[in-house]
């Protein structure tokens, strides 16, 4: 008499394909982008101030595009 009991096998799972920023996100993006570094000109009619922000806003918007993959 065999005493051992299999254990059914565990179902594959496909992996997922990887996410990607859709037209919308990216667009959100540029348009937060454009907007947040006018409004930095606005607010202080510094061009050097505008262009750091401009550069750190870029950088944000490529860490989410990043955080989204």
């Amino acid at each position: 008499m065999n005493n051992t009991v299999a254990a059914p096998e565990q179902p594959t799972i496909p992996p997922r394909p990887p996410r990607r920023a859709s037209a919308g996100t990216i667009l959100t993006l540029v348009n937060g982008v454009l907007a947040g570094v006018a409004g930095v000109f606005v607010g202080t009619h510094s061009v050097l101030i505008t262009v750091i922000a401009a550069g750190v806003a870029m950088a944000l918007a490529a860490m989410v595009l990043i955080t989204q993959r």
